[in-house]
C-alpha cells in the first residue's frame, strides 16, 4: 500500500511538471504586452468675466469652466481631489491657485511613470497677458509659473481674446495642425490658444458658450475620435476644435477665428485625452446617421454639437438621462429622443428621428440671421397658453413646446421659452430662458437662464446662470451662476458664482460675491461675509463670523474657533498689573485675531480667576519686531466654582513683540483699563496701578493704565 501510495504521487508530481511546461511554452510563445505606465493627471480650471474697465463681461466665462471640469473628472481622468476650480478669479486669486496646485503636487509622492497637469483659463487677455478682472498676468509671468510645477507635461488651453501670443515664444508656429508625440517618458509642454494674437475671441448665447471651448468640448465627448477607438488624443480634439471654431466663425462679426498653439514635447506615441470607455452612460451614432447634430440634455442646453459623416460609427460619452438631438441637412430637419444611462451604449439610428418644421429668423434690421444666430428648435410664439396637465394645454395645438408671455396651470405648465409670466399650481417648467415671473404651489424648473424672480412652496431649480430672486419654501438650486437673492427655509445651492445674497438653513456657492447668512455657509473664494454656526470657505476677503469658522486663509475671522491654515495661532504667557500669570490664545488670520485669556489673582485673602475674550490686530513692522493691539472685555470671580460679584472689566492692549525664533518671541506693552465697580463690593485691589474714577454716584467707574511683560510660543 505504501509503494502504491508513492507511487501515484509521482505520478501526479510528473503530470503536474508537464502541465508547468506546456504553461511556460505558451506563455513563451505568445506575445508580450508591455505593462501601461500609471499617468496621473491634475487639472487647474480658472473662469473670469470681468475684464476690467472697457471691457465687456463675458456671459460664459463661469459656465464654460465648470464644462471643462466636468468633462475632465468624467473622461480625462481627473479625481476631485486633484482638481482646482476657480470662478471669478483676479490676478491674486490666479497666482494662489497656481501655487496651492504646486504644493498640491509636491506634496504627493510621485510613484507615476508620468504626471500631467491641464490649465483652462477662460476670461479676458490681449496681446501681453491674461486680464483676470483687469490685472494683467503676463504671458512670461505664467510661463515662469507653470514652470515651477513639478509635472511632466503642461497642457495649457486659454480660451481669450488675443492668447495665441502665448504661442509665440518659443517657435510656435501658426499651421492647421501639430504632431502630440508623448508616451510615458515625454517630458514639456503643449499651449493651446482660442485665437491668433490678432484676434478676438467669441462666444453666442445661441449655444451658451464660447465657441472653442463648446467645440472643444464637444470633441472631447468623442466627437473628434476619427480612428473610432473611443479615445480622444491632444491632437484629434485640437483639429476637431480648430475646424469646427474656424467655420462657425467665418459670418460672425468678430471674424474668423483661429485657435494657434505652442508645442515643445518629446516623445512617442498619442497623448490621450478622454477615454469614452470609461463614461457613465454612452451615446451611440449609427454609421448610417448623417449630418449636423445637435445634441441638448432635457434642460435644453446644448452638450455637443457635431458634423457627423455617413460610414462611420461614433461614440459620445455624456450624463445619464434624457437627450433630444436634431439632425441638420440640407432644407431638412429632424428630431429623435434618446435615453442614455448606466454602462451600456445607446445607440441612436437614422429610423430614430422624425421631421421637423424649418422656421426661418431674420436679423433685427432686416436680413438673413447669421447661422450662429438662428434657432435650432422650432419654437411658435403662442402668447397665452392653458394647460390643466400637459399635453393637455394650448401649445399642444401649436408644438409640445412654445413661447409663451402667459403660462397659467392647474396642475402644471409646460413652454419652450417665457418672456412675462408662469404660474401654476403644482409644477411650470421652462426648457430655455425664463424671463419675468414663474410662480407654482411644487416646484419652477428653468432649463437656462432666469432673468426675474422664481417664487415656489417646494423648490426653484435653474438650469442656467440667473439673475433676480429666488424663493423657495424648501430649496433653490442654480446650475450657474446667479445675481441676486436666494432665499429658503432648508437650502440655497449654485454651482459658479453667487453675488448677493444667500439665506437660509445651509448656502453652498462655489463662489461668493455677497453675504450667506444661515446655520452652515460653504463656499469656494469669497468676497463678502460669511455669518452663521459653521462658515467654511477657502480664500476669504471679509468677515466669517460663526462659532465654527474654515478656511484656507480669511480677514475678518470671529467666532468660538476660527480654523485657517494660513492663519495665525499663538500660546502666551505673561504678567500684568493684574495677575502675576495670565495666559492667552490667540487664533484667526494673519492679520485679525480672536483672544482667549485666563488669569490668576491669588494674594492672601482671596483668590480670582479672570477669564477674557476680545478681538486684535496684527502688523508685522519688520522681519523681527511686530506690533498687537486688542481690545477684551472679561470678568472675576472670587474662586473657580463660585458665584462671581456684579464685575465689568473692558481692557484694550498695545504690544511690541520681538520675534527670537520662528516659534519664540519676548513682548511687553501697556493698557487701558476701564473697571465697573460691583455695588456691593467695593473693591480698589484689583490693580495696583494709580487710578481715577470716571463718572459720579456711590461707586464709580474706575480707569488706569497697565504694564505687561510676557512670552509667546
Amino acid at each position: 500500500m505504501v509503494e502504491r501510495a508513492a507511487d501515484g504521487w509521482r505520478r501526479v508530481a510528473a503530470l503536474l511538471g508537464t502541465l508547468g511546461l506546456m504553461v511556460a511554452a505558451t506563455a513563451a510563445a505568445a506575445p508580450s504586452e508591455e505593462p501601461r505606465a500609471a499617468i496621473r493627471r491634475y487639472a487647474l480650471i480658472i473662469g473670469s468675466s470681468e475684464g476690467g474697465a472697457g471691457r465687456e463681461r463675458l456671459r460664459y466665462a463661469s459656465s464654460d469652466s465648470m464644462a471643462v471640469s466636468r468633462v475632465l473628472e468624467e473622461l480625462g481622468g481627473v479625481s476631485v481631489g486633484d482638481r482646482l476650480l476657480v470662478l471669478e478669479a483676479d490676478r491674486s486669486s490666479l497666482v494662489s491657485a497656481l501655487d496651492r496646485m504646486r504644493q498640491l503636487i509636491s506634496s504627493n509622492p510621485s510613484r507615476e511613470a508620468r504626471r500631467e497637469l491641464v490649465l483652462y483659463y477662460s476670461g479676458h487677455s490681449d496681446a501681453d497677458g491674461l486680464l483676470p478682472r483687469g490685472e494683467r498676468l503676463s504671458y512670461t509671468d505664467l510661463r515662469r509659473l507653470l514652470s515651477e510645477i513639478p509635472v511632466d507635461v503642461r497642457i495649457a488651453i486659454l480660451d481669450s481674446c488675443g492668447s495665441g501670443a502665448l504661442t509665440r515664444f518659443k517657435g510656435g508656429a501658426h499651421r492647421l495642425a501639430f504632431l502630440s508625440d508623448v508616451s510615458s517618458q515625454v517630458r514639456g509642454h503643449a499651449f493651446l490658444a482660442s485665437s491668433s494674437a490678432d484676434e478676438v475671441a467669441q462666444e453666442a448665447d445661441s449655444i451658451g458658450a464660447s465657441f472653442f471651448t463648446y467645440f472643444l468640448l464637444s470633441g472631447l465627448r468623442g466627437a473628434a475620435d476619427t480612428n473610432g477607438d473611443n479615445r480622444v488624443t491632444l491632437d484629434e480634439a485640437y483639429q476637431f476644435a480648430y475646424h469646427e471654431t474656424l467655420a462657425r466663425t467665418e459670418s460672425t462679426q468678430g471674424g474668423p477665428q483661429h485657435a494657434a498653439y505652442d508645442i515643445q514635447l518629446a516623445g512617442s506615441g498619442d497623448l490621450v485625452m478622454t477615454d469614452l470607455r470609461g463614461s457613465q452612460a454612452r451615446m451611440g451614432l449609427a454609421p448610417e446617421v448623417e449630418g449636423r447634430l445637435f445634441v441638448r440634455n432635457w434642460g435644453n442646453q446644448l452638450v455637443a454639437e457635431l458634423q457627423k459623416p455617413a460610414g462611420r460609427r461614433l461614440s459620445l460619452g455624456l450624463e445619464p438621462g434624457r437627450y433630444h438631438v436634431t439632425l441638420e441637412r440640407p432644407q431638412q430637419r429632424f428630431e429623435a429622443e434618446l435615453v442614455v444611462a448606466g454602462r451600456e451604449e445607446a445607440e441612436l439610428n437614422a429610423g430614430d428621428f422624425v421631421p421637423m418644421t424649418l422656421t426661418h429668423t431674420a436679423q433685427r434690421g432686416g436680413g438673413a440671421a447669421p447661422e450662429e444666430e438662428r434657432s435650432s428648435v422650432d419654437a411658435p410664439t403662442v402668447p397665452l397658453n392653458l394647460s390643466l396637465l400637459p399635453p393637455l394645454a394650448t401649445n399642444t395645438l401649436w408644438g409640445p413646446r412654445s413661447l409663451n408671455h402667459v403660462s397659467l396651470g392647474f396642475f402644471s405648465a409646460r413652454s419652450l421659452q417665457v418672456r412675462g409670466m408662469a404660474v401654476s399650481g403644482g409644477v411650470t417648467w421652462v426648457d430655455g430662458t425664463m424671463e419675468g415671473l414663474q410662480a407654482s404651489g411644487l416646484v419652477n424648473v428653468a432649463g437656462g437662464e432666469v432673468w426675474g424672480g422664481q417664487a415656489a412652496l417646494g423648490g426653484n431649480l435653474a438650469f442656467g446662470d440667473g439673475k433676480g430672486v429666488q424663493l423657495a419654501g424648501l430649496v433653490n438650486i442654480a446650475e450657474g451662476s446667479f445675481t441676486g437673492l436666494q432665499m429658503s427655509v432648508t437650502a440655497n445651492r449654485t454651482d459658479a458664482a453667487m453675488r448677493g445674497m444667500q439665506a437660509g438653513i445651509v448656502n453652498a456657492t462655489e463662489v461668493l460675491r455677497g453675504v450667506q447668512v444661515g446655520l452652515v455657509n460653504i463656499a469656494g473664494d469669497v468676497s463678502g461675509s460669511q455669518i452663521g454656526l459653521l462658515n467654511v470657505g477657502n480664500e476669504v476677503r471679509g468677515l466669517q463670523l460663526g462659532l465654527l469658522n474654515i478656511a484656507e486663509d480669511v480677514t475678518v475671522p470671529i467666532g468660538a474657533l476660527s480654523i485657517v491654515r494660513k492663519g495665525r495661532l499663538a500660546f502666551e504667557v505673561w504678567a500684568d498689573d493684574i495677575s502675576p500669570v495670565s495666559v492667552g490664545l490667540k487664533y484667526g488670520s494673519q492679520r485679525v485675531y480672536v483672544l482667549l485669556v485666563e488669569g490668576v489673582q491669588p494674594w492672601e485673602k482671596t483668590y480670582r480667576s479672570f477669564l477674557f475674550l476680545g478681538l486684535g490686530l496684527h502688523f508685522n513692522l519688520t522681519p523681527s519686531y511686530y506690533l498687537d493691539t486688542d481690545m477684551s472685555y472679561g470678568s472675576w470671580s472670587t474662586h473657580i466654582f463660585g458665584n462671581a460679584p456684579k464685575n465689568h472689566l473692558i481692557r484694550t492692549r498695545l504690544m511690541v513683540g520681538r520675534e527670537l525664533k520662528r516659534r519664540l518671541a519676548l513682548f511687553g506693552g501697556v493698557s487701558v483699563n476701564l473697571y465697573d465697580v460691583p455695588e456691593e463690593l467695593e473693591d480698589r485691589w484689583i490693580s495696583w496701578m494709580p487710578q481715577w474714577t470716571v463718572g459720579k454716584g456711590e461707586n464709580p467707574d474706575r480707569m488706569w493704565l497697565g504694564l505687561l511683560f510676557g512670552l509667546r510660543i
